[in-house]
């Protein structure tokens, strides 16, 4: 547990990182243009929508206003959930940072292909949707415990796409993948706790910025530690 709680204390520190509040705010403003363009967008439909209704038709005049308001009170709702999404075009930069600050004689690999990296997180994001939709029926089940199972799914997704996108910077995935299984509590914990602020107001905006931190200075802690020879012959396998 050594390594989770350094790498998580390092983390909140990392978010004062030069470099990282400049990424926050091109972040929220990317955010809000995307949110703006829906709005515009969905209230355009709505008024279309009106001027093929009648003129006694009562519904053509309020038609536009209700789609307008709608359309911003779910934007509001929505901007939580589409800012990580956007944050993800930055994670190379963010844990950049974060290594040349605290880590900089690490060398990583080569960067990967931006296609393969997007079909990679279009699988993931489509995963995600599809496990959490599934498990729809436990939280009618388990009234007032939904929770657990919301936040034990999300925390295995969370930590485990976090962990594999650090640690491919520095060796294979199937190097990262072994990695991960012989240190998956400590992985699992920090997703979870991951998937805990990311439900939390205010603090959801800044939760994918700290677990990228996270991730990184956890990678590192791990790395740091001996691996056992079964991990070793499974990377040297893999490789």
């Amino acid at each position: 547990m050594e390594p989770l709680i350094i790498a998580l204390l390092r983390a909140l520190r990392s978010l004062l990182a030069p470099g990282m509040f400049g990424i926050f705010i091109r972040s929220v403003l990317i955010t809000v243009a995307a949110l703006i363009a829906f709005i515009f967008l969905t209230s355009t439909i709505f008024s279309v929508m009106a001027s093929f209704m009648s003129d006694d038709n009562a519904w053509k005049y309020f038609l536009p206003w209700i789609g307008g308001f709608g359309s911003g009170i779910l934007a509001w709702f929505l901007f939580p959930g589409i800012m990580p999404i956007i944050v993800n075009f930055f994670d190379t930069r963010i844990a950049t940072i974060i290594e040349k600050h605290d880590y900089p004689t690490a060398m990583p690999a080569a960067p990967t292909d931006f296609w393969a990296e997007l079909k990679h997180d279009a699988k993931f994001s489509a995963m995600a949707i599809g496990l959490n939709i599934l498990i729809l029926p436990l939280y009618l089940l388990m009234p007032g415990l939904h929770l657990i199972p919301f936040y034990m799914l999300n925390g295995y997704l969370l930590g485990r796409e976090f962990f594999m996108m650090v640690a491919k910077r520095y060796v294979s995935v199937g190097a990262a993948a072994a990695i991960r299984e012989q240190h998956s509590r400590n992985i699992f914990i920090a997703g979870v706790i991951l998937a805990i602020m990311a439900t939390l107001p205010f603090l959801n905006l800044i939760a994918p910025f700290w677990g990228i931190a996270a991730m990184v200075h956890l990678y590192h802690q791990l790395s740091a530690l001996p691996a056992s020879p079964m991990i070793e012959n499974n990377i040297s396998r893999k490789q």
